[in-house]
């Protein structure tokens, strides 16, 4: 039996070892260029530790000019003509913001249409500020390979418009639209990706009596059959030629251009695209996976664009990559700082506890070892927040660590189940601040409460599975 203990011993340290090595040097195989592939993923870090886009979205400041002749008529410019008043023109500038709409009502909703974008796309690490008087915005979002998608999203107008296909008037908009989402059918050979638009209650009533207006009359379908036939028998005699006896056709039909962020989907008949009184469009229809997931995305670009609203005023973007804004050597001085007082912690418990003392800092260090290994292979984004929590995890750890060697000391019975009650109540506030901060949408909230979130459950976990075994043998012993 002691053998066997010995031998269990030798094993848990030897296993805390190899986690160590494998966490603080990386694991590595060669691949068949013969060049170290680490097996283990890098860490996730902030985008303070990264480069950074910023975008700024300014007010358009701009007018458009108006030259009218001496009749008042509106002039088309040509080079080499000066039309000034000597000449008899009149010129007008008119703004292409009006003066009225630049107040920070307007400034604020243009930021929260950009904040609703960012976070409907799952854009996780981002900043936003905002010049209350001038109304300039400035996001910084990090420069990676999604920061082009994620800033052509920010500059897109939004929106959602039926024209009448012979007057171009808008008979229709999103003033009434209630939400867009992304839907798909499953069927037995392909799959339809579709983008469905609910309206409020005066939508769905006006859609309902435009819906008998723009629709296929009966003489339209006849004259539809009539073409479809000509064209049949055209194609059978090897003719390409149209009907030249066929008269210029006039029509009842009744159509409309649909219209959605700026781009012409397509004519339709309005009873076409609605369903259960809403509209449903098309963005595709397949069996391969790749064109679903392109129709998945552009579908999904879309519902944002229209979930998120339309602003008020103009707007002028520009943008520029920013170098990291951390200082690496202050970063490099708050670890060292941190670092000597964990060494000063752990002499204190090598002094008061002996043997025990250094059995628990070999794993305590292992616990770090063995959180920075979750924290990679979880692909946890690392912030400062989030540096702060293994920092949290590590001062918790000591403290489960001290309750036990003092309860040992005592010569406690079911020490460790007294001390996992103790360490429980003491801080079941920090449980539920990881818990709900793990659920945060920003990044830097997020990695606090993620890292604290794991750094709680790998105490409980960590100390079960290598510290108790040793620690209650050497207890028995004592």
């Amino acid at each position: 039996m002691k053998k066997y203990k010995k031998t269990l011993t030798v094993i848990i340290i030897l296993v805390v070892a190899f986690l160590m090595f494998a966490s603080f040097f990386g694991v590595y195989k060669k691949n068949k260029n013969g060049d170290n592939v680490s097996l283990l993923p890098d860490f996730k870090l902030g985008m303070e530790f990264e480069k950074t886009r910023v975008i700024t979205v300014a007010v358009n400041q701009e007018s458009t000019r108006t030259v009218y002749d001496a009749e008042g008529n509106v002039v088309e410019e040509e080079e080499g003509v000066e039309y000034t008043e000597e000449n008899g023109y009149k010129i007008e500038e008119t703004p292409i913001n009006d003066a009225s709409l630049k107040n920070l009502n307007n400034y604020n909703i243009e930021k929260k249409i950009i904040e609703k974008r960012l976070k409907d796309n799952k854009v996780s690490q981002y900043s936003i500020d905002m010049n209350e008087i001038t109304g300039k915005i400035k996001v910084e979002i990090p420069e990676d390979d999604r920061a082009d998608e994620i800033q052509n999203l920010i500059q897109s107008s939004g929106g959602f418009m039926l024209l009448d296909s012979s007057t171009f008037e808008v008979v229709f908009s999103d003033d009434y639209l209630k939400k867009a989402e992304v839907m798909y059918s499953q069927g037995d050979i392909e799959t339809g990706v579709f983008l469905q638009l609910k309206f409020n209650d005066e939508g769905t009533k006006k859609l309902q009596e435009l819906s008998k207006i723009y629709v296929e009359t009966e003489e339209d379908k006849q004259e539809n059959e009539v073409n479809n036939e000509t064209e049949a028998v055209n194609e059978t005699d090897g003719t390409e030629t149209a009907n030249e006896n066929q008269e210029e056709e006039t029509s009842n039909e009744k159509t409309v251009w649909v219209i959605v962020n700026g781009a012409l989907l397509g004519t339709t008949h309005l009873p076409d695209i609605m369903y259960d009184e809403k509209i449903m469009l098309t963005y595709g229809v397949s069996s391969d996976r790749e064109e679903l997931e392109e129709a998945m995305e552009n579908a999904n670009e879309a519902a944002i664009l229209l979930n998120s609203g339309s602003a008020p005023l103009v707007y002028e973007y520009s943008n520029e990559t920013v170098e990291s804004s951390i200082d690496e050597g202050l970063v490099v001085l708050y670890v060292i700082g941190i670092g000597l007082v964990f060494v000063l912690a752990y002499i204190y418990l090598v002094i008061k506890f002996k043997a025990k003392g250094f059995i628990t800092v070999y794993f305590e260090i292992g616990y770090l070892a063995v959180l920075l290994l979750i924290l990679r292979l979880t692909n946890v984004t690392l912030t400062m927040e989030g540096m702060a929590g293994i920092v949290i995890s590590m001062v918790l750890e000591y403290i489960f660590s001290y309750i036990v060697l003092d309860n040992m000391k005592k010569d406690v019975d079911g020490m460790y189940k007294k001390a996992n009650l103790e360490f429980f109540l003491y801080t079941l506030p920090i449980y539920v601040i990881a818990v709900v901060f793990t659920f945060a949408m920003r990044a830097n909230i997020s990695s606090f409460g993620m890292t604290l979130f794991w750094g709680i459950i790998l105490i409980y976990i960590y100390n079960f599975i290598f510290p108790k075994f040793i620690f209650e043998n050497l207890n028995r012993r004592s």
